[in-house]
């Protein structure tokens, strides 16, 4: 699985990386909402991951861009609680999922299986109905 993390932590990315290493994932990181942008159109990531606590609101840029250029994409998203507020929009602008930080890696981990599941079954076809 190919993930996307668009943060500017560096804690966070030496962190994640290690776990996503450890679970056979591919990580790469963009570091503003044009990077991701970029990012996403070149190498079609299988999630994303997107803090919002990044400069300027652009971590909800990121989601409702994403979101309306491929609505099959799952994205997380990722903030304090005292951003609350800018959880519930990333969940109004599309969002599929969103954890409060300090993200525990193991809740994320779930969290990323979780998505990963739902692609996979929304992406296999309906079995149809044979005779009587």
């Amino acid at each position: 699985m190919n993930i996307l993390l668009c943060t500017t932590e560096e804690l966070m990315l030496t962190t994640l990386e290690f776990r996503f290493r450890k679970n056979g994932w591919k990580m790469m990181v963009a570091e503003s909402a044009k990077l991701a942008i970029e990012k996403t159109q070149k190498f079609s990531p299988d999630l994303v991951i997107v803090d919002l606590d990044l400069p300027n609101f652009e971590g909800l840029d990121v989601v409702q861009f994403l979101r309306k250029s491929n609505a099959e994409l799952p994205i997380m998203t990722y903030g304090t609680v005292e951003n609350e507020q800018l959880i519930l929009e990333s969940q109004r602008l599309g969002a599929n999922d969103f954890v409060i930080a300090p993200i525990k890696p193991d809740e994320l981990t779930i969290r990323i299986k979780r998505q990963a599941m739902k692609k996979k079954t929304a992406s296999m076809p309906i079995a149809e109905g044979g005779e009587a």
